[in-house]
């Protein structure tokens, strides 16, 4: 799947085949209300990004990240496609510091952290934090996280926002990742428990929310 248009039965049929990718859309755009403005990291070739866009409509805003240069292109056309004029992507990576990271691209695979064989290269990042203060947006209402890896450092480097407004926050979890880096989705309950917020996992075959995080591929929390 590259360009695609959301209404077309092409990627409707994509999103019946793909199980992965309809049941993130559509919990997505169960939690995603009119207004919202809402954040996309890992932004691929903007799946999640035209969901939310389309959910949070006019009044709300999207701004979507993704550092990987052909995956970048793709996003940008695909918002182009869909007429979506409240979503705005961006070629950066988000992280816990602003100033560069390397970053390693593998096929679909793309994270900070190394795989073998992987092309590798450096890349911009950026805070959620400190994006929301320079692009003088006052309030975010929700988060989509597909990081690879990188989870508790984009919410670290989110603090301030997650503190100072009320925040979904939809977060897959990549465990041998986290453990790469020395960190764990426990690590990660643990910081957003600390902001206050109620954290559950997300079974995508039936969208229910659980406590079963030592096995969970989704986390949602809210405060």
């Amino acid at each position: 799947m590259q360009v695609f248009l959301y209404d077309s039965p092409a990627f409707q049929t994509f999103l019946k085949n793909n199980p992965h990718e309809r049941r993130e859309v559509k919990f997505l755009e169960s939690i995603a209300k009119e207004g919202m403005n809402a954040i996309d990291v890992g932004g691929h070739i903007g799946i999640t990004a035209v969901a939310i866009a389309r959910t949070v409509c006019k009044r709300g805003c999207v701004y979507s990240f993704e550092p990987v240069p052909e995956y970048f292109d793709i996003l940008k056309k695909n918002l182009s496609a869909n007429k979506l004029e409240n979503a705005e992507a961006f070629q950066l990576a988000v992280s816990d510091r602003v100033g560069t990271i390397d970053f390693y691209q593998k096929g679909s695979y793309s994270s900070i952290t190394p795989q073998e064989g992987a092309k590798e290269f450096k890349v911009n990042t950026i805070t959620i934090d400190s994006f929301l203060n320079h692009q003088k947006v006052e309030r975010i209402d929700l988060i989509n996280m597909d990081c690879q890896g990188s989870e508790l450092l984009v919410l670290k480097g989110a603090k301030e926002s997650l503190q100072k407004n009320k925040v979904r926050i939809f977060c897959e979890i990549h465990h041998d990742l986290l453990k790469h880096l020395g960190q764990s989705v426990q690590a990660v309950i643990q910081y957003l428990q600390k902001l206050g917020y109620e954290v559950h996992s997300v079974s995508l075959d039936d969208l229910s929310m659980k406590n079963d995080f030592d096995n969970a591929e989704y986390i949602y929390a809210r405060n």
